[in-house]
């Protein structure tokens, strides 16, 4: 079972599919920043787009690497730009399943801690609200850098104007984005990272646009805020955001 779909940026052809990527998600500490060589393993080619390439003798240069759910539908993309241009006309194609070995970088490097949760996501995306309580912080870094990749792949539609915040597992604005984006969008829902991503939220193409009224459970900002460990600076960014959200006419109940 194919995992990866390759897409070709300059054609928009798919260059095909395959079973693994290693390398992928290697710690840093051994290898320079944002350089990888990665093995694709199990690669089949679409017969299309190696037509093109001979026809045309154009390279392969910068690819989509798409990943994918069990039922193979795209949950998330990484773009991967490589240090030396493939061409297939140069190079012997073989008639069926082989690995193909390519270096470069990412145009946005995916932290370590997504790219495990990435690897999860593949086999099974979170059906209930709160699976990314029990991360540490950095994980809950790469819980958000998932969500707002793999809401570019669907559009959720809103359907009513109360939304329902559970506070019980928030404890600081990484925690809260968490919580806002299964909030607004379900279980692994994204609706903001940091105060200008959250910003473009309101302005649509994210689920709910303003004014719509967001119920706190479990908590609310004024006892976060005022919590005894809580830093200065964090609670400095939860004023803001609180804020943020009164200006752009949501309304805050707590229940």
């Amino acid at each position: 079972m194919s995992i990866y779909s390759l897409v070709d940026v300059e054609s928009d052809l798919i260059i095909g599919n395959c079973m693994n990527i290693v390398g992928l998600s290697g710690s840093r500490q051994y290898r320079a920043r944002n350089f990888y060589e990665l093995i694709l393993v199990g690669l089949r080619l679409n017969e299309i787009y190696i037509k093109h390439c001979l026809a045309t003798k154009a390279n392969m240069a910068r690819i989509c690497i798409n990943m994918l759910s069990q039922d193979e539908k795209v949950i998330g993309s990484l773009y991967f730009a490589l240090a030396k241009p493939y061409y297939f006309h140069k190079n012997p194609i073989p008639q069926e399943i082989f690995n193909l070995e390519l270096s470069g970088g990412f145009w946005v490097e995916p932290s370590y801690e997504a790219m495990e949760i990435w690897r999860k996501w593949m086999i099974s995306k979170p059906t209930i609200k709160n699976t990314w309580s029990s991360l540490s912080q950095r994980r809950r870094l790469g819980w958000l850098e998932v969500v707002r990749m793999n809401h570019a792949t669907y559009r959720n539609i809103p359907t009513n104007n109360n939304y329902f915040l559970d506070m019980t597992h928030v404890r600081d604005s990484v925690s809260f984005y968490c919580a806002l984006g299964e909030a607004m969008n379900g279980p692994g829902g994204y609706y903001g990272f940091s105060l200008d991503s959250l910003d473009d939220c309101f302005c649509g193409g994210f689920g709910a646009t303003p004014p719509f009224v967001l119920h706190l459970c479990n908590g609310n900002f004024d006892e976060l805020m005022h919590r005894d460990k809580i830093k200065e600076s964090e609670r400095e960014k939860l004023r803001k955001l609180q804020e943020l959200l009164i200006s752009n006419q949501v309304t805050l109940v707590c229940d």
